[in-house]
């Protein structure tokens, strides 16, 4: 892992023929802080986050990461909407990130372990991939992260189909390995409320552009912008 860092993007813009579908205006993100991406379906949130994990190209956009880290060196983890799990065992599954880490069988025995206590499956490790409900794919899934050391962790809608035990549990490992890491988290939540328990700023999206960015608090308080304001008149913040 890299220590300290910044990510400062100019305008990330995505277009489809004459459609354009993100479109956000220069911005930056520090390393040991966690954002939530919000907005409604369809304003942008999925395609920024597969932007900035490198698995969708960008009709146009720059990158220029300073302090502690380059580009190259920078460690991504993405999980994105629809989580995978392989047949294998849960363990397996998880211990799949680990293949290139040159770490013992004990080392990774015991990472793997952790990984799975901290999303509430250690009782599951020997569970095949294929018999697991969506929350519980969804929280091999996060294991498979939390297992490395990221140096960066974007997530998309992360606990969308778990039960709010899973989602108070998930929620708590996401900030205890922001904590231990440094990590940049970045997490995408349909919800402002989740937003609140998870992130220390917001950032707000609608048709594609950045509408609010600061501290959660204000942005779920006093928002700015029509956008925002819109949007969070259907919710109880």
């Amino acid at each position: 892992m890299n220590g300290a860092f910044s990510v400062e993007l100019g305008t990330v813009r995505k277009q489809y023929g004459d459609r354009v579908v993100l479109d956000t205006g220069p911005f930056e993100l520090e390393s040991g802080h966690s954002y939530a991406l919000v907005g409604p379906n369809g304003s942008g949130k999925s395609t920024l986050l597969r932007i900035l994990a490198g698995v969708e190209t960008a009709t146009a956009s720059s990158v220029k990461v300073k302090g502690e880290a380059t580009y190259e060196s920078l460690t991504v983890g993405y999980m994105p909407q629809k989580s995978y799990v392989f047949g294998f065992t849960v363990f397996r599954n998880v211990s799949l990130a680990l293949v290139t880490a040159n770490l013992s069988r004990d080392e990774v025995a015991k990472r793997v372990e952790q990984a799975l206590a901290a999303v509430g499956m250690e009782d599951m490790a020997d569970a095949r991939g294929g018999g697991l409900s969506g929350g519980e794919a969804q929280r091999v899934a996060l294991a498979r992260l939390l297992v490395q050391d990221l140096d960066v962790m974007l997530l998309d809608e992360p606990t969308a189909s778990m039960d709010i035990a899973g989602t108070m549990l998930v929620e708590k490992a996401l900030q205890e390995y922001r904590d231990r890491t440094g990590c940049l988290l970045v997490t995408a939540t349909h919800a402002p409320s989740q937003a609140r328990r998870i992130s220390d700023t917001a950032i707000m999206l609608s048709a594609g552009a950045i509408v609010e960015f600061g501290e959660t608090e204000t942005v779920l308080n006093a928002p700015t912008s029509e956008a925002g304001r819109e949007f969070l008149s259907y919710w109880t913040v």
